[in-house]
């Protein structure tokens, strides 16, 4: 596609110009596991948030993540999956490629697992934020109901802010 002359799209009379979808690859996921380690570390107590089950092998924890990131959390040739295994000292089930499902943090420690969680967790944002944007949302400002709701919205913060900014005059009034 020429940049010049993109391909325009025609709907309702407007005219729209049509982007390639651009796939991005990234070389360096070394540098993200060597985040994640640090920031796992620096824990002062691993997060009660998850549901961690027990189960009479030991310790299980479900993370529902989109079949598109179970690549990056395998790594290349899987080391990423066994460096996480190894340093938390649990066991990871990652459904095969294409297929759907929960991936499963199996370990004998209870923390050992919240602390497979929490990296997988932060693996999973990571590449999330790399992704780019597929949607943009617009609307009309000219409407009058959306001008309408601004402006109730607008009196409402005001409010909000006046009643707040007027106790902070008050107390400090009282306090000289």
């Amino acid at each position: 596609m020429e940049v010049l002359r993109p391909q325009l799209i025609r709907i309702d009379g407007r005219i729209y110009r049509k982007n390639p979808i651009q796939e991005q690859t990234y070389q360096h996921e070394e540098e993200d596991e060597d985040f994640c380690q640090g920031f796992v570390e620096s824990a002062e107590e691993p997060c009660d948030g998850y549901e961690v089950v027990q189960t009479q092998q030991g310790f299980q924890c479900t993370v529902k993540a989109p079949s598109l990131l179970y690549k990056h959390i395998v790594g290349k040739r899987g080391d990423t999956k066994k460096k996480l295994e190894v340093e938390t000292k649990t066991s990871i089930s990652i459904p095969k490629p294409g297929q759907e499902g929960e991936i499963v943090i199996s370990g004998q420690h209870r923390s050992g697992v919240i602390s497979a969680r929490t990296r997988i967790d932060v693996l999973l944002l990571t590449f999330r934020r790399k992704q780019p944007f597929t949607h943009f949302l617009a609307f009309f400002l000219n409407e009058v109901e959306v001008q309408e709701r601004f402006l109730k919205f607008q009196e409402e913060v005001l409010e909000k802010c006046s009643m707040v900014s007027s106790k902070q005059n008050k107390t400090k009034k009282e306090e000289n």
